[in-house]
């Protein structure tokens, strides 16, 4: 019997399972709530799918995983600007909006039957484990698929064009996705975004065409702080019911990997006596960045724009 997770309440009920990746909860919530959805099914690595409509080529994107040190029940408030966030939220702990939003959203489209591939993936949180898997084991599920559009960016407006990979979508692609959803929605302000840093989107691109993320709301991400502005997730939502994805442009071609350098451009200049700082006190610097939202993945592609040599031109970061 599948559950209701309709409303500011499902969603709410989403956010309140702190799923760390192949953790019991996970396993647990993936049953619960994924697994009795009419159509929903289960590849190799656990990863799941629905197809809707005759051959669709529009390709839908999240994650289950979330970032936690333990999985279990976590009590959520939402206040009175409708914006969610942990009621005691501790080291170690996250809010689960990064991707709790999107598994919502994307829940919403199913129930209301609109055309596409929706992909759950599993692990993204550790690498983009479950669409690496895809790539390598059943490229095939990607043959008829024109755009996958990843509902897992923090902020209100972004559409991304580029990720780890490079370039990833068309300028004229994420313009007219976001026309489409500003169009829906007045009070929205999507537009194309150069400044994407890894989600499962960027290990399809070297097959798919367009290959984008979306922001849905939240902020903070990984960390006790995170947020969630409820109403535009919900907004979101109502927009993306409305949205026809056949009238979206498909410009790039997948086979065509465009040279440029990464858009973390850090200056130098930096201060010795605080670069001591951080090599005295590792651990206390570490916890910092991870109160501050920057994610392991954060850390790691700044470590490669560091080390790559300019001279070399753009290659694409090979996650281990």
């Amino acid at each position: 019997m599948s559950h209701d997770l309709s409303g500011r309440a499902g969603l709410l009920e989403i956010l309140s399972w702190a799923r760390p990746h192949d953790s019991a909860t996970e396993r647990a919530f993936c049953r619960e709530y994924l697994d009795p959805v009419p159509g929903m099914r289960a590849d190799g690595f656990g990863n799941r799918m629905l197809e809707i409509g005759d051959r669709p080529r529009t390709l839908w994107s999240c994650h289950v995983d979330t970032v936690a040190a333990v999985g279990g029940h976590q009590a959520v408030g939402v206040d009175e600007h409708g914006i969610a966030q942990l009621c005691d939220g501790k080291a170690g702990m996250s809010l689960g909006a990064d991707d709790g939003a999107g598994l919502w959203i994307m829940l919403g489209m199913i129930a209301a039957a609109r055309p596409g591939l929706y992909l759950f993936h599993r692990g993204e949180e550790q690498g983009c484990l479950g669409s690496r898997w895809i790539e390598r084991h059943t490229p095939e599920l990607l043959a008829d698929i024109d755009a996958a559009i990843a509902l897992d960016r923090a902020g209100l407006g972004d559409v991304i064009t580029h990720q780890s990979y490079g370039r990833t979508c068309s300028d004229a692609f994420a313009t007219s996705l976001a026309a489409a959803l500003n169009h829906q929605n007045m009070g929205f302000r999507y537009a194309p975004d150069d400044t994407g840093v890894y989600t499962d989107t960027n290990e399809y691109a070297g097959i798919v065409a367009e290959c984008t993320n979306l922001s849905v709301g939240y902020q903070r991400q990984h960390g006790p702080r995170e947020t969630l502005d409820v109403v535009h997730c919900e907004q979101l939502l109502e927009a993306m019911l409305e949205l026809d994805a056949s009238q979206l442009v498909i410009e790039r071609d997948p086979a065509v990997q465009e040279e440029v350098g990464w858009w973390f451009d850090r200056g130098r200049g930096h201060g010795d006596d605080f670069v001591e700082a951080v090599a005295d006190h590792p651990a206390l610097a570490a916890w910092m960045l991870e109160q501050c939202g920057v994610s392991y993945d954060d850390f790691q592609m700044a470590l490669w724009a560091e080390e790559m040599d300019a001279d070399r031109g753009y290659r694409p970061l090979m996650p281990t």
